[in-house]
């Protein structure tokens, strides 16, 4: 079972339990508006909770964690934050969970999903996201200053 994790989008995230055939087993569709830091370990969380009823034991939910065989995030284009968010989150839950993560590019969800499944065949533990912003950052770049405008009134002077 693998756990896919979309957060590229600012306002809403996508997280869904799939099989190695690539057949989602649960999806949510998660409404975020710009707070996934908040709403993503929650929203794995529920989906966990969901698969595990469908065995009939919520307390199957802590064994079920295990039964992770990888990760898939989105790493791009998307919203800068909101993709740092969700590319940590799933290279730490790899990292704690010694199981392979795989970055792909944002698109249709079953699209996305299937690269994933693709990507899993060649990927190696230990290795991490690095997410595509899709732009270069201006973190730190100074802004262009207004000229100076200066006004001069009827009697010559400087405003």
């Amino acid at each position: 079972m693998f756990l896919f994790i979309s957060t590229a989008e600012a306002r809403k995230m996508f997280l869904a339990l799939f099989d190695s055939r690539g057949h989602i087993l649960i999806r949510k569709n998660i409404q975020s508006k710009n707070k996934q830091s908040e709403k993503l370990l929650s929203g794995i969380d529920k989906i966990l909770a969901l698969e595990s009823k469908r065995f009939g034991n919520m307390k199957n939910k802590c064994r079920l964690i295990g039964k992770i065989d990888g990760l898939a995030v989105v790493k791009g284009p998307g919203s800068f934050t909101a993709l740092r968010i969700g590319i940590a989150t799933a290279n730490a839950i790899a990292f704690a969970l010694g199981i392979p993560v795989v970055g792909i590019l944002n698109g249709e969800q079953e699209e996305m999903i299937q690269c994933a499944k693709k990507k899993f065949k060649k990927c190696k533990k230990g290795e991490y996201a690095i997410p595509e912003y899709g732009m270069e950052p201006n973190i730190g770049k100074q802004k262009k200053r207004p000229k100076r405008l200066f006004v001069v009134s009827k009697r010559n002077k400087l405003f």
